[in-house]
């Protein structure tokens, strides 16, 4: 007599589209590295121009995020120049459709976010690296 096989129990984590979300995006630099590729003018950056953009992560931690949203299908690496070895990071269409989340998180702070919350479309981008809110009137 054999043993009936036991039946997979599916978990919140297996199901939940917005844990799934979670579990694409919401690891620490993820959404500051799609954002910054978004609005590069370009629409590719540079390890080092992804670091600089970002402040404080360390080159570690960007390294490894980078590598998991390679794997997850959100970014492509691309090496040009083979003499400088120079490699860029872009959006693949899974990552470019993360962008709406970041509009969404943006009038989200725009609305919730207080008083020292100011609209990036009237204020360049790059300054988000160096805002301090007492220079900002």
């Amino acid at each position: 007599m054999s043993v009936p096989a036991k039946r997979k129990v599916l978990s919140p984590q297996e199901y939940c589209p917005i844990r799934q979300t979670l579990s694409l995006l919401g690891k620490r630099w993820t959404i500051l590295i799609i954002k910054e590729i978004y609005f590069s003018s370009h629409k590719k950056l540079a390890f080092n121009e992804l670091r600089k953009k970002l402040g404080s992560a360390s080159a570690k931690v960007l390294s490894e995020r980078l590598k998991e949203m390679i794997d997850a299908g959100i970014i492509k690496r691309k090496a040009v120049n083979s003499e400088q070895k120079r490699v860029y990071y872009s959006l693949t269409p899974k990552g470019d459709d993360a962008c709406h989340i970041i509009d969404e998180m943006k009038k989200y702070g725009l609305k919730w976010g207080g008083k020292e919350t100011f609209d990036c479309d009237k204020v360049d981008c790059e300054f988000c690296i160096n805002y301090s809110p007492k220079e900002v009137k």
